[in-house]
Parts: C-alpha cells; structure tokens; sequence
C-alpha cells in the first residue's frame, strides 16, 4: 500500500498536506485542483486513511459497491471545478465508510461499468433527463441525486438551499447601504431533468429585490454560459455600452466572478470602493482573488456526508421511503463587498 511520502511526492505538495486533504481538514487553504489530484493520486495508489483501514477490516464479506455517475464530463467539469471537487469528497465519504466505489458510463441504451457485481446503490451527481434515470433505474433501484430532485417521492435526493444563500447575500449588499445591485450569471440552467429553466439564483434574486422595491432589469447580465470568460465578456460589454453601474453585483458562481473581477480591474474600476461583488460556491481560490471574494459557501463535505448516508440507510436499514435533505449555504464575508457610505483611502 501506498504512503503518504509517496502520494505527496507525486503530487509535488507536503506530507502534512496530503495527511489534512484526505482527513478531509476543512481548515486547510489548498486549491481545488491539488485537493483533486491528492484524491486522485490516493485512489490510484490504492491508499487507505487508518479510519479506512479500520473499516475495510470490517466488511470483508458481504462488500458494498456504489456506482457514481455524473452529469458532466471531466473537460466540462475543467471550466468550472464545482463538480469535480464534489465528486472527489463523495468517493472520500466512500472509501471512509468501506464503500467501494465503481464508475459508470453511459452509452447509447443502458450505464455500465467495469465488472460484474452487483451494485448495492447508485450516488447520481448533477441532473439527469427522464431517459438518463430510467436508464439508472435499470442497473439499480437505490439512487440518491446529488443536486437534483428528479422524483422525490422515488427517490432520495440531496440539494443546496439555493433560497437562504441568495438572501443572505443580498440582505448583506442592502445592509451596507446598496440600492443599485445587478445580477450576473445564465438565466436559464438545467432543471431536476436537465432541462432549462430559470436559474434558481435568479429566480431568487428576482424575487427578493421585488419584494424590496430594488429590482432593475437593465442591471441583468445573462451569459450563455457559467463560465468565467462568459462572465468576463459581459462585464466588459456592459461597461462599454452603459453609463450607469449598479454599486455591486451578486454573481451566480465564483467561477464567473473571477472573470467578472477581470473585466473590471481592465476597466480601473475598483472593487470594493466602486462596487461590490458577491460569489456564489466558494471555491478555495476565492480566497486567493484580488481581493478574497464575499461570497456564499456551498458545503460539499455535508453535501457528500447527506449523499453517502442515504445510501448507507437504503442498503444497511431497508428503507423504502424517500428522503430529500436540503443543505444549508453560508455567507463568507471578504474584502470584495463594502459599506457604500464609507470611502475608502
């Protein structure tokens, strides 16, 4: 079996960093992108944490086996990391709770995947079509969604509470004295089936701007994609086309707001004392942004922890009923986001 020495020297970080990442330390300030390749390179390695190793003792007969499927694939996953990060902490959950985990692929008619055992259940990640489920269906009767809640009274499902975090970061932007705030982020994304809708974000962030008298639709930026080029351009054509600029932005994902910040920063308008930007997700590099972005955490450990418990229940207890666990968001106050009334040196 693999050590830590080894994992870290193929990684290219500290052992103490690879020690913390697997332990899942929430604590420690290290990009997405090495957190993934320290999973990856572990699992390759075949590394067991001592948890693990405690717990694989234990279940040497009659094995557990979760297939894991996900919605986009790894190059999509590239331009936003949310996804592959999510889906390297729910192979950790896995593997900490003597789960083997089993990949699966789609072809044209049915999912697949390498062997011949059966699997005890299915973690489904991202949203999925009416046909993509009932393809699942076929290779499995225990599924959980994770972010998405195709059937909830078939299925269990786990989602982020979309409506709290946009709450938060909006009564946080009116607190310090906003009445011009602009939204940036994809009017429409998939829905439970992967059918385009109205973005949860917006839809909230439209909501609850009316309900203050503050909403404005000219301070709508709708991007054709979630991406932070996509979030870049538009801010560029929005500055070059209007006289006028909201005092902040809430923006539908960290991935865009980077971009956003770009596009700004070209432009010499100063954030915070210019305007203000929230994010969405808080991906570790929002830390590391010029300056560290406000923005609303999305727990993907709980996430994972929600996902692989109720699996866990649907094999070891027999459940037959179905569960939706709603995860709650936190808003993570940065230097992005300021008092209006206050002029900053």
């Amino acid at each position: 079996m693999a050590t830590l020495k080894e994992i870290a020297n193929a990684v290219g970080v500290s052992v103490g960093t690879v020690s913390r990442v697997l332990n899942n330390d929430s604590s420690i300030s290290v990009g997405d992108d090495t957190k993934i390749k320290i999973f990856e390179v572990a699992e390759e390695m075949q590394y067991k944490t001592l948890k693990q190793r405690k717990t694989h003792s234990k279940i040497k007969t009659n094995k557990r086996r979760v297939g894991i499927v996900e919605m986009y694939n790894y190059s999509e996953q590239l331009q936003d990391p949310y996804y592959l990060l999510l889906r390297s902490v729910v192979e950790k959950e896995c593997f900490d709770n003597g789960i083997e985990v089993v990949n699966l692929y789609k072809t044209e008619d049915k999912y697949k995947y390498i062997g011949n055992e059966v699997l005890s259940g299915i973690i489904a990640i991202g949203k999925f079509t009416k046909n993509e489920i009932s393809m699942l269906n076929e290779s499995c009767d225990n599924i959980v969604f994770l972010d998405s809640s195709p059937d909830e009274q078939k299925y269990d499902s786990v989602k982020v509470n979309f409506r709290l975090g946009t709450y938060k970061a909006l009564d946080h932007l009116i607190q310090l004295g906003h009445v011009e705030i602009g939204y940036i982020g994809s009017s429409k994304t998939p829905d439970d089936y992967r059918e385009k809708t109205q973005d949860n974000r917006l839809k909230f962030f439209m909501e609850h701007m009316k309900s203050k008298g503050l909403y404005k639709k000219e301070y709508i930026l709708d991007i054709k994609e979630m991406t932070a080029m996509d979030g870049y351009k538009a801010t560029k054509d929005f500055i070059k086309n209007n006289e006028n600029m909201p005092s902040a932005f809430f923006v539908g994902t960290d991935t865009i707001a980077t971009g956003v910040l770009k596009a700004l920063y070209e432009n010499n308008i100063n954030v915070p004392n210019d305007i203000s930007i929230i994010g969405f997700n808080d991906l570790i590099a929002s830390q590391h942004t010029i300056p560290p972005l406000t923005t609303v955490r999305v727990h993907i450990e709980h996430l994972a922890s929600a996902s692989v418990d109720l699996i866990m229940e649907r094999i070891n207890k027999h459940r037959k009923y179905s569960k939706k666990v709603i995860i709650p968001s936190e808003l993570v106050i940065r230097d992005s986001t300021k008092d209006v009334k206050v002029k900053l040196d």
